[in-house]
C-alpha cells in the first residue's frame, strides 16, 4: 500500500497588513530561529525554503492588483509554478504568465538568515545565490527575451554592522549582486535581471521582523546602515515599474500631460468600398 503524501502546508498573508514594513509572520511561519539557528545545515536549508514559500505568497499577494492570475494564488496553489525555460520548464517563485506575453514577470526570493561560525558574517553563500540567480536569468531570458526578472534577496539587518577594514556583509552583498542587476532591454546579456533588491530584516527581538529594501544599483554605506530604505509597498512598486518599462510605454502630449500606454492592440483593417 502506497505511502499518503504529507500535505505541503501553506502560507497565508494577513490580507490587512499585507503592505505592512514587517515579515514577522513570515518569519514566525518558518520556524523557532533561535532554535534553527543552532542547528544542522539541513535544519537551516528547511528554514529558508519555509521562508521563501511564505515569503513568495506575501510578494504575490501584494502584486496581484496589477498582475491577475499571478502564481501563487490566494490560496497558496501555485507555489514554485513551472515557466518555460530554453532548458524545459523550470520552477519560480512568483509567476505571472499570460497566453499572449508567455512569462511577463517572475520574482526570486532568496534568504540569507545565519552567520557563518568561522567567519561571523553572512557572505559565505553569495556566491551560491549569486549563481543560481545567474542560471535562473539565462534559462528564462534565452528564451524568452521580453520577460521581466526581479530578485529580491533577504539578510538579517545586523549585516551592516560586521565590517571593519572589509566592507560590511551588507556592503558585500550590493557588490556582487550588482553585477547580477541592471537589465534594461531585450537585447541586453541574459545572466542579468532586470531588478536585485536586498530586503534588511531585523532579527532583534524588540523590533522582530521590520524590514527596509535596498536598490543593488544604489551606493551604499562601506560599513553601516544605509540612510534609507524603501517600504515594502516602494519594494512593490519598484518591481511594476520595472514590468511596466518593458511593456508600457510613456506618451507626453503638448499640453504637460503624461499616459503610460500598453502597446497598441491589433485592429482589423476595414474594406473601403
Amino acid at each position: 500500500m502506497a505511502k499518503a503524501k504529507t500535505p505541503t502546508r501553506r502560507f497565508s498573508t494577513d490580507k490587512t497588513a499585507v503592505s505592512e514594513n514587517s515579515i514577522r509572520r513570515e518569519l514566525d511561519w518558518a520556524g523557532d530561529r533561535s532554535v534553527v539557528e543552532k542547528g544542522s545545515a539541513t535544519d537551516k536549508k528547511n528554514y529558508a525554503e519555509g521562508l521563501s514559500r511564505a515569503l513568495s505568497q506575501r510578494f504575490a499577494d501584494a502584486l496581484r492588483k496589477s498582475f491577475d492570475g499571478i502564481l501563487p494564488n490566494p490560496d497558496g496553489l501555485g507555489q514554485e509554478s513551472k515557466a518555460r525555460t530554453g532548458k524545459g520548464l523550470k520552477k519560480l517563485d512568483v509567476n505571472y504568465s499570460t497566453v499572449e506575453l508567455g512569462l511577463g514577470l517572475g520574482v526570486s526570493i532568496k534568504t540569507i538568515n545565519f552567520r557563518d561560525a568561522k567567519t561571523k558574517r553572512y557572505t559565505k553563500n553569495y556566491t551560491r545565490v549569486d549563481n543560481e540567480l545567474r542560471a535562473e536569468a539565462a534559462d528564462y531570458h534565452e528564451r524568452q527575451p521580453y520577460s521581466v526578472l526581479c530578485a529580491v534577496v533577504f539578510i538579517p539587518l545586523d549585516a551592516c554592522n560586521d565590517g571593519g577594514t572589509a566592507p560590511s556583509s551588507f556592503g558585500q552583498a550590493v557588490q556582487i549582486f550588482r553585477y547580477r542587476a541592471g537589465r534594461e532591454k531585450p537585447v541586453d546579456d541574459t545572466t542579468l535581471f532586470e531588478r536585485i533588491l536586498i530586503g534588511l530584516y531585523d532579527a532583534e527581538p524588540a523590533s522582530f521582523g521590520v524590514t527596509g529594501f535596498f536598490d543593488v544599483m544604489d551606493a551604499p554605506p562601506r560599513t553601516g546602515r544605509p540612510s534609507s530604505l524603501m517600504t515594502f509597498e516602494q519594494a512593490i512598486g519598484t518591481i511594476v515599474e520595472a514590468y511596466d518599462a518593458r511593456n508600457k510605454s510613456a506618451f507626453k502630449w503638448a499640453e504637460g500631460d503624461t499616459e503610460i500606454l500598453a502597446a497598441p492592440g491589433r485592429e482589423d483593417d476595414d474594406d473601403e468600398v
